[in-house]
């Protein structure tokens, strides 16, 4: 096998634009090699994800696929996790699951998708966790992980692409333990079993929308990342809604508000409690 042999599919969801960061860095270092390589960004164009997914399952050189989410709730998007089970099943199928985290704990983000991918037969061969900005705190002057994706991050995002293409161009790629991936303490982790999006939704502040104001431009229906946001004639939310709060953010008549200040204690006290070691790091087989 040779760099020029295989493909290189890169999957994201990314609300805030931390994780379409990461993918753009990905995206560059593999474009210094011949090698054909796809992005698409999950939840906005259904149809070019389609074509995506027969173009991985048709192709029949060595397939490489980076997956990346934001940890929502100690996890990763649900959308995400879908696409995973879309995959298709196929011969000399690789996966690199990256998540981008916002300071307060990077969670089971990349156990689970290592774990959802070996499942659909992609043998996992590296992973990535980024430190990110946390996305919920875009108010405040001096939020959790501010600055990140740094330089710094960057470059570990290289090296890791770097030895993704070194080991894809071995005869057969050296695999991740799982265990590798499983760097929670485990008394943690069954504490982030326990919750979800769904639990993190009773949690979080309410949106309100001020229809006084609302001039119903649909710049929130364009920012929503998994299109689950409706002008009927208002501002509707499907229940498919991930909480990111890019419609409060970008609304230019601010119509849309939520008080988010109740839970920036709480985000600042998880991430006192975080015991993640190196908050961006690599893992290589």
């Amino acid at each position: 096998m040779t760099g020029k042999n295989f493909k290189s599919f890169i999957f994201y969801c990314s609300p805030a634009g931390t994780t379409r960061h990461a993918a753009e860095v990905i995206l560059r270092t593999l474009q210094s090699e011949p090698a054909e390589t796809v992005i698409c960004e999950i939840g906005k164009n259904e149809p070019q994800l389609k074509k995506i997914l027969q173009n991985l399952a048709e192709s029949r050189e060595p397939a490489v696929v980076f997956v990346g989410s934001p940890v929502y709730s100690s996890h990763a998007l649900p959308p995400i996790m879908n696409l995973i089970a879309r995959l298709p099943r196929r011969a000399l199928a690789y996966a690199v699951p990256f998540a981008t985290w916002g300071g307060a704990t990077s969670g089971l983000a990349l156990e689970e998708m290592g774990e959802a991918l070996s499942n659909r037969g992609y043998g996992v061969i590296a992973a990535a966790k980024v430190l990110a900005v946390h996305s919920l705190m875009w108010e405040l002057e001096n939020p959790v992980a501010a600055g990140h994706p740094d330089s710094a991050d960057d470059s570990l995002i290289i090296n890791l692409v770097t030895a993704v293409k070194k080991n894809m161009n071995q005869p057969a790629p050296a695999l991740l333990a799982p265990a590798d991936l499983e760097y929670q303490p485990r008394e943690m982790a069954e504490d982030m079993l326990k919750l979800n999006l769904d639990i993190a939704k009773t949690i979080l502040p309410p949106r309100t929308i001020n229809r006084k104001t609302c001039t119903q431009c649909g710049e929130c229906v364009v920012s929503c990342p998994v299109a689950a946001l409706t002008l009927n004639p208002w501002p509707e939310f499907a229940e498919t809604c991930i909480c990111c709060f890019n419609c409060v953010r970008l609304c230019p008549e601010n119509a849309i508000a939520a008080d988010l200040t109740p839970i920036y204690d709480r985000i600042h006290k998880r991430a006192a409690a975080a015991r993640e070691g190196e908050p961006t790091q690599i893992y290589l087989p």
